[in-house]
């Protein structure tokens, strides 16, 4: 049984720490990833594939999970050794997408497929209680499956949630509130992805959807009766436009997922069939993509070696690491198709902004290489932005049977919390010995291979490799739920695999009357404190 530091009820405040003692942590963490993280710990608890995690916020005393086994999990990090969840809350009627937890951890929020959000009282559960309360709330507003969860930066009461209907919606459970349903709602034809506060500028958010739209909106224009609306809430429109010169057309690759560093100046979007994207946050061109094609120790991978893709599932990525503390530079991990996670540093955007190639038309069509990748405008003659190639990992996360969905950086800790397609979750350390458990053993390094393409869950050899695997994993209930999961999704790898995006997308060619060209820039923060005395003034 596992040692537990306290035995208490569940305090919000508790899991605020100081200015000071984040700072230091996260020095700490910075050196730390640097020399990798080698050693793992599984978390067994779910029946079922986990799609979504979320670490509270502060100090992040707890990790929560969730996914196809309709089941949200606790798990206590301030436990000496983590093995078990503390607690597990039920109610969510299909598979779960999205976790996140509120601004001092009163509450956290789930939702997925079965279009409904779930709201969780944490400070009706204390830590000795396996079994919590069911959800104190249900929003049941939307009418398609729930992709995102994004809680206010400061109150408790107001969260934001995206949806494949079309639909963001803002709720407000503050006493008070008089915004309709329809004054909270904002829609549109395509599917949105994802939508989330910005960490401290509290009335912005980012938002992308599955046309590869990735946009920077302000509430105040985005909510609201019609007569107080513009642009769609619309103040910078990011560029996502893929072009080669061999192509003479662009393409929008999908966008899956988005999140924001903590000081809220990048942004990371992964995209379907392309590569981990990070934007500045008043630049509309990208200035990094994270390829992962060399080894971290800086060689190319061999040519016949599995690398970084995303080609099948939504990959979740997350930021670490302060760039005010550290100098600049911090942290982003992303999961991939090759059965690993990835993490990489981020230079300073000085850096990334002055290794990104710019280039006009003319030496576009004349100079450049067929092969070289650039973002554009909706023009010909849009000058090209090809930024710089993150190609070196600082490491790569191992561990996994299948496909990485979601890698997930401790905001203070050096840890990384990886899930997928597998019913564990397995959290990554650069020491044997941590805070949250001792004398972890090194992850194997090596990954399987695919079996041999043809083959199907239902091929017995594939089953034998998969029973022998589940040996790997210590449980033998993981060989038929998992075993089922993993052959599934090799079957979906060998067809779909790393094909080029242009192959697989009709390119779109490029037109003066598109208007989208990402250079609608309208942020003006100086007079936010004018514009909240005149709200509440209405």
């Amino acid at each position: 049984m596992s040692s537990v530091r306290a035995r208490r009820a569940f305090i919000p405040s508790s899991s605020l720490d100081t200015t000071r003692q984040h700072r230091d942590r996260q020095k700490i963490m910075s050196n730390h990833f640097a020399s990798g993280l080698p050693y793992s710990r599984k978390l067994i608890g779910h029946s079922s594939c986990v799609n979504a995690l979320a670490f509270s916020s502060g100090e992040g005393r707890w990790l929560a999970s969730a996914g196809d086994d309709r089941v949200v999990k606790l798990w206590d990090l301030h436990q000496e050794d983590v093995t078990a969840p503390s607690c597990s809350f039920s109610g969510p009627g299909s598979n779960v997408f999205t976790v996140a937890f509120s601004a001092s951890n009163q509450y956290v929020y789930s939702g997925g497929a079965d279009d409904t959000i779930l709201k969780y009282d944490l400070t009706r559960y204390t830590t000795n209680q396996l079994e919590g309360d069911g959800p104190t709330q249900t929003y049941a507003q939307h009418s398609d499956f729930i992709r995102s969860v994004s809680c206010h930066p400061h109150q408790d009461e107001i969260f934001m949630s995206a949806s494949e209907d079309g639909c963001i919606m803002l709720h407000d459970g503050r006493a008070g509130s008089r915004m309709t349903r329809a004054q909270a709602t904002l829609q549109q034809a395509a599917e949105f992805s994802g939508a989330f506060f910005h960490p401290l500028m509290e009335h912005l958010f980012a938002t992308s959807d599955v046309r590869g739209n990735i946009r920077l909106r302000d509430t105040r224009m985005a909510f609201g009766p019609l007569r107080q609306r513009t642009k769609e809430g619309v103040v910078l429109k990011y560029v996502s436009r893929i072009t080669k010169r061999s192509v003479a057309a662009y393409i929008r690759p999908e966008a899956s997922s988005l999140t924001w560093d903590v000081d809220g100046t990048k942004l990371g979007v992964t995209f379907l069939h392309w590569f981990p994207t990070i934007y500045s946050l008043s630049d509309p061109y990208p200035v990094a993509v994270c390829s992962g094609r060399n080894l971290p120790d800086g060689t190319p991978s061999p040519a016949d070696a599995r690398t970084f893709s995303d080609s099948t599932t939504m990959k979740h990525g997350s930021f670490g690491g302060s760039a005010q503390i550290t100098g600049g530079e911090a942290f982003y991990s992303s999961g991939s198709d090759d059965f690993r996670g990835y993490l990489w540093q981020i230079p300073s955007l000085t850096t990334l902004e002055n290794e990104r190639h710019i280039i006009g038309a003319d030496d576009w069509l004349n100079g450049a290489q067929d092969g070289t990748v650039a973002f554009t405008g909706s023009s010909y003659s849009s000058e090209k932005y090809v930024p710089k190639d993150l190609s070196t990992p600082l490491t790569r996360l191992c561990g996994h049977l299948s496909i990485v969905n979601s890698t997930l950086i401790h905001p203070v800790l050096p840890l990384i919390a990886t899930a997928g397609i597998e019913r564990q979750v397995l959290l990554h350390s650069p020491t044997p010995s941590t805070p949250w458990a001792s004398d972890l053993p090194l992850t194997p390094t090596t990954t399987r291979s695919l079996p041999s393409e043809g083959q199907t869950p239902a091929d017995p050899s594939v089953l034998r490799l998969l029973m022998r695997l589940s040996t790997i994993m210590e449980s033998d209930e993981l060989i038929g739920e998992d075993a089922r999961s993993i052959a599934y999704f090799d079957m979906i790898l060998q067809r779909e695999g790393k094909r080029d995006l242009f192959v697989l997308r009709q390119p779109a060619m490029p037109s003066d009357d598109d208007a989208d060209d990402g250079h609608d820039i309208e942020i003006d923060s100086a007079d936010e404190t004018q514009e909240e005395e005149d709200e509440e003034g209405r």
